[in-house]
């Protein structure tokens, strides 16, 4: 496993980064760090500011989580633009891709009503769910797993997921043949979410 020195954070322009991870638990206190900083300096609320942090940290430990599955070490791309009050960001892995059925499993399920019944939710999951991730490239046990689509769902404005295939091409089909991995687009406008 790669060190998390090999993170790379490119400033393209103003408001547009890329970051280049490696499949490692400990990539995603880089990316969180960059992510915050890149979001502070585009003056988005605090408030804000957390719920993209935790959305992302969710869609990234999914990167990781299918990238080690696959047994893929292939770096873990993560584009993000930030135009005035829009966030938008694209995480691409190079796992099997997320199967039909979990996604329809968790987008179809019923949203908790309130944060009690949310956090219970999810600590029976994981309570039931726990997987060996690497942590500074070593395994370690690790429960944030299985939540993360209604965790983003809850959090953004727009969560989608598509599949980077053979000869370059882009699909929304969970059932295409030729997936290389996953991209997963989170979009979030504070100006939807006022103080």
């Amino acid at each position: 496993m790669r060190d998390t020195a090999d993170s790379l954070l490119v400033r393209q322009h103003s408001g547009s980064y890329v970051m280049f991870l490696p499949p490692d638990l400990a990539s995603i206190r880089d990316f969180r760090k960059a992510l915050r900083q890149s979001l502070e300096e585009n003056t988005f609320l605090s408030k804000d500011i957390q719920q993209i942090e935790l959305a992302a940290d969710e869609a990234l430990t999914n990167s990781i989580s299918a990238n080690c599955n696959s047994s893929s070490e292939e770096t873990i791309i993560c584009r993000w633009i930030v135009n005035g009050s829009k966030f938008v960001l694209w995480i691409v892995d190079y796992g099997s891709g997320l199967k039909k059925e979990k996604i329809e499993a968790q987008m179809t399920e019923a949203k908790p009503s309130t944060l009690q019944e949310f956090l219970k939710k999810v600590k029976t999951y994981q309570d039931a769910k726990c997987e060996l991730l690497p942590l500074r490239g070593t395994l370690t046990q690790h429960r944030n797993l299985g939540k993360g689509l209604l965790i983003m769902q809850s959090l953004m404005d727009s969560v989608k997921i598509m599949y980077h295939c053979k000869e370059g091409r882009i699909s929304s089909d969970p059932n295409d043949s030729s997936i290389r991995g996953s991209i997963i687009e989170l979009a979030f406008d504070s100006k939807k979410h006022p103080v």
